[in-house]
């Protein structure tokens, strides 16, 4: 008699992320909101289904690009319109820059391209008061430590190296930006015990 395998899934893929978050995030100090952890596994959710995110080109699917999504944003016509594409090139970067930095790196574009771009959408989505703008200070502030989370939420290792490192710290020292810093604390650089340039 032959013997067939049948798989049997009792959660659905929203339940699924949910877990592998709450198990990724329990650590995490202070806790992620449960609304922002909500937005994430949505994003994961949507995304999961290639149409959402690929784009389709000449040579097929291929990868958003940021500076162009960056670009509707600046030229859009409206400002409902530009607040959906912030937000579409915030979601881009933090899937991108979770699952895909092998990508980037080959064509010689670092993690703080894409930590600067999507915390800056996010950012202005938050002074904006576009939706929540409690979730979008989080998802800015946060971003690099949801990187490592969306990387092992989907079995992808997503560590910085001293370099990557350095020039989010270099880009602080210059700029002062409050996201920034918040963005080094969240991989473990306190800047309370450096100084910035003047």
């Amino acid at each position: 008699m032959r013997k067939t395998t049948k798989m049997i899934s009792t959660k659905n893929l929203n339940e699924w992320f949910k877990d592998r978050i709450l198990e990724e995030t329990h650590s995490s100090s202070p806790a992620f909101s449960e609304e922002t952890i909500s937005y994430v596994v949505n994003l994961l959710v949507f995304y999961s289904r290639s149409q959402h995110f690929f784009e389709e080109t000449q040579n097929g699917l291929s990868l958003p690009t940021l500076a162009f999504l960056y670009r509707e944003a600046y030229e859009a016509k409206t400002p409902s319109k530009k607040l959906i594409s912030l937000r579409r090139l915030g979601d881009a970067s933090l899937f991108i820059g979770a699952l895909f930095p092998e990508k980037l790196k080959q064509v010689g574009i670092k993690r703080d391209y894409y930590i600067g771009m999507g915390g800056g959408a996010y950012s202005t989505l938050a002074e904006q008061n576009y939706g929540n703008s409690d979730v979008f200070n989080e998802l800015s502030v946060r971003f690099p430590r949801l990187l490592q989370i969306i990387g092992a939420v989907c079995h992808k290792e997503v560590q910085f190296d001293a370099e990557e490192i350095f020039a989010l710290y270099r880009r602080w020292q210059v700029s002062g930006d409050e996201t920034l810093k918040r963005q080094l604390y969240s991989v473990g650089i306190n800047t309370l015990q450096t100084g910035r340039i003047q």
